[in-house]
């Protein structure tokens, strides 16, 4: 019989194909759910790892913010390993979005979660075992770092964590002195790090710390009362890699305190009270590579034994704010991987040749804040893999080629300096401008003339963040004042006089040296009276006039510009001088010499500029602060003046042409005539009398300048005499002594000061014992009273007498007032007053 059901066997293959299918897309489908568990699970545990690494580097336990890229790197191998034995987890985290903050609640408690798996809590004592309790009931690996803080609590008791599980732990109190040595015994597990600071602990609480020194990695004990680290203060903590001791009142270590670290890497002492004979206990730190030593009380010289050379790995030294006076030869002898050097806020003013010639590997370095004036090409010729130089706030006077000398210099930062110039060196150095990424010179008194016009077109031109190209701007001349350099066309950057400009040369001068010197101009000013020049010395000499000379100055620097053929003025030396007009018998006379060092050629034309600084009354003077002026607190002004333009020609050969053109009988006029004798009197009435006598008799005009000092006020009176009277009387001296200088000025002389050429005497005026006048009516009037009252007694005694004789026959004297009695004894011929008697 044939088969009536011909798809029976051709529908069963198809199903069958159906069903294979549908099973295996669900197998897929399960093996997915199961991988995406999988995943998962493994995320939660990299975003835990990863999100304590996030909490710790915002923390003081666990990481350090002040850091450079490369000390980034460092921090990460600091970590726990735990930490970082997982690969960070892709962003973003589906395991983030899903984590939430655990509530705790209780009486006084406050707490809340910055980051995942990061819990931060306020409380009191008794919230202790509140937070506790809530932890242990929460899943393990759900918070990893718990800060508390912990108010009245001066003591941390034992177990108060319990059966809690935590990588890291931070107590604060303000409070808290002591630990219980079981404080951390009872955790689930060892902690990594441990922070307790803000505290009142006086010692280590080593006691304690040796229940977990097993997995100990990070510590900070910072802002605690530490005053001494003995010997065994850190006893086993083997695998401590991070110890932060800042904020401290440490003022001795023990040599062999850190001798138990044989693993750390990272120490932070900043803010303690350390000396240089403390720094020995870093002997043995071999492992150490980052070292913060700021804010301590290191002074002195930076040489080579200031720190121990047996730390062969440390990278990165902070020495700031310290008070370090100089930077010797070969310091830091010993470090060779130095790579990063903080100096700044110290009170540098010298760096050596070759300074820091043992510091080959060294990137960063830091001298802001100290009182650098010049920087010598040797003492950064060494520097060759140096790329940061910071010397911003200092007293730099020019940007030289010295600066650039590192040949991988990429940053250099000279912000609030007293740099007026750029060297030609620095525009011949191309190649090294070009390596610069960073050039600030923010603050500074940029003198915008034609030496600047070269250096100019390259910041123009060159590659440098618009903030740098903004940072320069022109100081002086005054129509460029406060003007960018950066749009300072080429033509208007010009030397000497500019034929357009109204101001004189003199002005024009004035004020290039006030903007110089960055202070405003005072009342006191400054016109030269006499040069005389010295070809056979190089040198000469300057009579000033200042004007009004009532007010105090202190002579500051001279400056000398040579003019050139084209008109150009070219500054050739600025040297300091030195004056104090409390100590001239005259300051309205300033009299200053150029220096032989300078070399003034005869035939050449130059121009002199005098700055002198004028203080404020003492009545509105400040603290002194020797940084005052940076930050626009200085009441301290200039008085300046510049000459004209004035073509050398020696002096004494004048003189001697003059000499020649005389007839051969004639004598040569004579030179100043010297004084002989000088002799003083002072009568008891308070007369000076002043005698001078003479070498000789002069042939020329001749004056003597008398010039009288109390010593005692600081006064001064000045007198001219003829010198063939030789002789002078003053009156009305006040008690006290003097000071007596006499000179003598020709009409030919050249007031150059030579041997003979002034005398001094010093005298004491004696002080009269005779009485006041106030004293005098007091007696006056007292011997007038006096003759009254007995003149008034003698007539009423004589009244009663007249009386009493009448009546009784007798009796009489001065009568008493009435109501009082008389008492007259037999044996006495007296009369008793009583105890109320008014006399």
């Amino acid at each position: 019989m044939p088969d009536t059901r011909p798809g029976k066997w051709r529908l069963p293959p198809l199903l069958l194909l159906l069903l294979l299918a549908a099973a295996f897309v669900l197998a897929e489908a399960k093996s997915t759910t199961v991988l995406n568990n999988s995943t998962r699970h493994d995320n939660d545990n990299n975003e835990a790892a990863a999100v304590t690494t996030t909490h710790r580097a915002s923390t003081s336990v666990v990481a350090d913010t002040d850091i450079d890229e490369e000390d980034e790197e460092d921090d990460k191998q600091l970590l726990p390993k735990s930490s970082t034995s997982h690969p960070s987890p892709p962003s973003p985290s589906p395991i983030v979005a899903s984590w939430e903050c655990p509530e705790i609640t209780g009486q006084g408690i406050e707490c809340s979660c910055d980051f995942p798996h990061t819990l931060r809590c306020i409380g009191d004592r008794t919230s202790l075992k509140s937070i506790g309790a809530h932890l242990r009931g929460l899943r393990p690996g759900r918070i990893s770092l718990l800060d508390a803080t912990l108010q009245g609590i001066a003591s941390l008791p034992a177990d108060f964590l319990e059966g809690v599980a935590l990588h890291g732990l931070v107590v604060s109190s303000g409070e808290l002195r002591r630990l219980n040595e079981n404080a951390f015994s009872a955790l689930a597990q060892p902690l990594q790090a441990l922070g307790l600071p803000n505290n009142q602990l006086d010692q280590v609480p080593i006691h304690a710390l040796g229940k977990i020194a097993l997995g100990l990695e990070r510590l900070d004990l910072s802002h605690n009362k530490f005053k001494i680290l003995e010997a065994g203060s850190f006893k086993n903590l083997n695998n401590v890699t991070y110890l932060d001791l800042s904020g401290n009142l440490l003022t001795q270590l023990s040599p062999e305190v850190f001798a138990s670290l044989p693993q750390l890497r990272m120490l932070k002492m900043r803010g303690n009270r350390l000396s240089v004979s403390a720094l020995k206990a870093f002997r043995g730190l071999r492992s150490l590579e980052e070292l913060d030593l700021s804010a301590n009380m290191l002074m002195g010289p930076l040489g080579p034994g200031l720190i121990p050379s047996a730390m062969p790995r440390l990278r990165s030294l902070s020495l700031a704010e310290n008070q370090l006076k100089s930077v010797g030869n070969d310091t830091l002898m010993g470090l060779k991987n130095l790579s990063s050097l903080v100096l700044s806020h110290n009170q540098i003013d010298v760096l050596e040749d070759h300074a820091f010639r043992q510091l080959t590997n060294l990137r960063h370095l830091d001298l802001s804040y100290n009182d650098i004036v010049a920087v010598s090409s040797l003492s950064l010729a060494h520097l060759d893999r140096l790329r940061s130089l910071d010397l911003t706030h200092n007293f730099l006077r020019s940007l030289n080629g010295d600066l650039l000398a590192p040949r991988n210099l990429e940053r250099l930062r000279l912000d609030d300096n007293d740099i007026t110039m750029v060297t030609p060196d620095v525009s011949a150095k191309t190649s090294k401008l070009l390596m610069l990424k960073s050039l600030s010179l923010a603050d500074n008194p940029l003198n915008c003339d034609c030496n600047l016009a070269e250096f100019a077109r390259w910041f123009a031109a060159s590659g440098l963040e618009p903030e740098d190209k903004r940072s320069a701007v022109c100081a002086t001349p005054p129509a460029l004042e406060n003007g960018p350099l950066t749009q300072v066309a080429p033509d208007n950057l010009l030397c000497g006089e500019d034929p357009s400009s109204a101001s004189s040369s003199s002005s024009s001068s004035s004020a290039s040296v006030a903007g110089m010197t960055r202070l405003p101009l005072a009342a006191a000013q400054l016109t030269l009276k006499e040069f005389h020049y010295d070809e056979a010395t190089a040198g000469g000499d300057m009579l000033w006039r200042v004007e009004p000379c009532t007010e105090r100055y202190t002579c500051d620097t001279l400056i000398v510009y040579e003019a050139q053929q084209d008109g150009r003025e070219v500054q050739l030396a600025s040297s300091p001088i030195e004056c104090d007009s409390r100590h001239m018998p005259q300051p309205c006379a300033l009299s200053l010499g150029v220096p032989a060092s300078i070399r003034l050629q005869p035939g050449h034309r130059y121009r002199y500029c005098v700055v002198l600084m004028v203080p404020p009354p003492p009545a509105h003077q400040g603290k002194d602060d020797r940084h005052r002026r940076r930050d626009g607190d200085d009441d301290v002004s200039l008085g300046l003046g510049c000459s004209d333009i004035i073509e050398l020609e020696d002096t004494l050969d004048l003189l001697d042409i003059e000499r020649k053109k005389l007839p051969a009988m004639t004598p040569p006029p004579l030179l100043q005539p010297d004084i002989k004798d000088l002799r003083v009197n002072v009568s008891d009435e308070g007369y000076l009398k002043v005698a001078v006598a003479l070498l000789e008799t002069p042939r020329l005009g001749c004056e003597i300048d008398l010039d009288i000092l109390a010593i005692e006020t600081g006064q001064v009176h000045r007198q001219r005499l003829n010198c063939s009277a030789q002789a002078n009387e003053l009156a009305g001296l006040v008690p006290g002594r003097y000071k007596i200088c006499a000179s003598v000025e020709t009409e030919s002389a050249s007031r150059r000061p030579r041997e003979g050429h002034a005398r001094c005497v010093e005298v004491q005026t004696l002080r009269q014992q005779y009485p006041s006048q106030g004293a005098v009516a007091l007696v006056l009037c007292g011997l007038f009273g006096l003759a009254l009252a007995t003149a008034y007694c003698i007539g009423r005694s004589l009244a009663r007498t007249r009386k009493k004789a009448a009546q009784m026959g007798g009796g009489g004297g001065c009568a008493p007032a009435t109501g009082q009695q008389l008492e007259i004894t037999h044996k006495a011929h007296y009369i008793k007053l009583q105890a109320t008697t008014k006399v």
